[in-house]
């Protein structure tokens, strides 16, 4: 009996075995199945993760090539988390300096920016601050080339908070450009022989020194000169040698005034010096230095010359209280010395009106005994 039930105890005890190597192996082999299915799935999200990869590399790295590719222009990102400068590598061309050197030195960018453009820069860093795009012409001072002209643009970029992240702009060499710029300013205001002022620039400075005499009741002169008998000069040594003249005269006459006081060359041997707040006794002085000095000699591809001139003087408000009625005062007085021997000055007064009133109706009277129509 106990033989028995040892026997069929044992017999379950197997069975029971059994079942259990039985329901391991189907879990094993579900989980098997499971994790194979598993791991296909994390290879291909591994090679899925291996491409992007290899795609964002290959956009980095064709990103960085454009980043680099300009040579005039300069990019940059600025992050402010990280508090750093990230510049293509045209930074050291432009700026003289490599890009560690700005993270290093986190204000060394308005450093090399020149002293009176540095508001510009600090109102840029202002609005770029609160979320808008800038635009500025500033002039930077680069250690081995000097002053240079930069074109700076940059655009902020805000997080979901309104907070900007990041800043992305660049730095353009624009110093040709404006050299440019300046040579057609200076074609259009400056007289190409001499150099210094001409007739527009005139009219311009002009109104605005009568719109500051008008606002602050000061005097205000325009002195007419007109060089005697500048054409024998060209006839007799040439254009070349007159032209050195015109040069040498005005380089006299710049001698004789102050470095506030504008001459500009309004014609061919005619020039108007322009002078505020100066009174009649200093203008007279001034008027006598100019002609004494003019007067001396002058040598010109080694030969001698002698020149003089004649000036006429008006003052605002006596002589006219706008740009025209000035300078026709001027001329008159102009005209009146040289007709009396040339070589001196002349204060403009209403009576050179009645003389060339008086002039006129005498000139009149022979046209009307000639039978000439009078216009």
């Amino acid at each position: 009996m106990d033989f028995y039930l040892r026997t069929k105890f044992v017999n379950i005890l197997n069975l029971l075995f059994c079942i259990l190597v039985l329901v391991l192996t189907w879990y094993f082999s579900k989980e098997h199945d499971k994790a194979i299915s598993n791991y296909e799935q994390m290879k291909l999200q591994n090679e899925k993760l291996i491409n992007e990869k290899t795609k964002i590399t290959q956009k980095f790295e064709e990103y960085e090539q454009f980043f680099n590719t300009f040579d005039v222009a300069t990019f940059f990102t600025y992050t402010y988390d990280q508090n750093q400068y990230k510049f293509s590598k045209g930074v050291e061309n432009l700026f003289g300096y490599k890009q560690k050197d700005f993270n290093l030195d986190k204000d060394l960018l308005k450093h090399l920016i020149r002293k009176e453009d540095v508001y510009k820069f600090e109102e840029a860093q202002r609005k770029l601050m609160i979320g808008k795009g800038v635009e500025e012409e500033l002039r930077i001072l680069h250690p081995e080339q000097g002053e240079r002209w930069v074109f700076f643009k940059a655009i902020p970029f805000n997080n979901k908070e309104g907070s900007v992240l990041k800043i992305n702009g660049q730095f353009e060499d624009i110093t040709k450009q404006k050299e440019l710029e300046f040579e057609l300013k200076r074609l259009a205001f400056f007289d190409d022989l001499t150099d210094i002022p001409n007739r527009k620039m005139l009219d311009r400075q002009v109104q605005k020194a009568l719109s500051r005499s008008k606002r602050h009741h000061h005097n205000f002169t325009l002195m007419f000169i007109d060089l005697d008998d500048f054409k024998k000069v060209n006839d007799t040594l040439g254009h070349d040698a007159g032209d050195h003249l015109l040069k040498e005269v005005v380089s006299r006459i710049n001698c004789c005034i102050r470095e506030e006081d504008l001459i500009s060359r309004i014609g061919g041997d005619e020039f108007i010096v322009m002078f505020e707040e100066t009174g009649k006794d200093e203008i007279e002085q001034i008027a006598e230095r100019i002609i004494e000095y003019v007067a001396q000699p002058y040598e010109i591809n080694e030969n001698n010359a002698s020149i003089s001139l004649s000036i006429g003087i008006s003052m605002f408000p006596d002589d006219g209280e706008d740009k025209d009625a000035l300078i026709k005062a001027a001329d008159k007085a102009m005209y009146y010395a040289k007709s009396n021997g040339k070589n001196n000055y002349k204060l403009y007064t209403n009576e050179l009106n009645d003389m060339e009133v008086k002039d006129k109706s005498i000139f009149k009277k022979w046209m009307e005994v000639l039978h000439i129509p009078f216009i």
